[in-house]
């Protein structure tokens, strides 16, 4: 694995890349729901058994893409540096739990969601340039790329 922490040729993915990483994670996982779904299952059964897809996806891209997820792919970012396989399994759990935010509610649907993405995960973006389930995780920077136009 190359080490992209060259600030000069990378930068820091911004927190709407970020978002539509996870985008593209959370779709790819969900088309693994879809037969579930398709058996009729409840929908607590289905919140269930996406949290436990998604977390799936997280470690099977540990284990055979030095935990490049399909998002990352997609948008051609990378790990800043090779972080250690346990600190990819702490981001994975709580990058998990982060995505079950979308799932789950306390009040209204959604009110967990909004809270994690405008409360917690923001602000950390724009403050450390990682996520706080990266933060937590020992500081996980994803990085992109700089485009330099001739």
């Amino acid at each position: 694995m190359r080490d992209y922490s060259n600030t000069e040729q990378y930068r820091v993915t911004t927190a709407y890349e970020k978002l539509l990483t996870s985008f593209v994670n959370i779709s790819a996982a969900a088309i693994f729901v879809l037969p579930f779904y398709w058996a009729g299952l409840e929908s607590r059964e289905l919140k269930l058994i996406f949290t436990g897809l998604f977390f799936l996806e997280n470690l099977v891209s540990i284990i055979i893409q030095d935990y490049r997820l399909p998002g990352m792919l997609v948008q051609g970012a990378h790990w800043k540096k090779k972080y250690p396989k346990h600190k990819q399994l702490v981001h994975a759990v709580l990058y998990t739990a982060s995505f079950s935010t979308m799932l789950f509610w306390v009040w209204f649907p959604g009110d967990l969601l909004i809270l994690n993405l405008l409360v917690l995960q923001l602000p950390c973006v724009l403050i450390s340039g990682t996520t706080l389930h990266g933060l937590l995780a020992g500081n996980m920077v994803d990085v992109k790329p700089i485009k330099i136009s001739k």
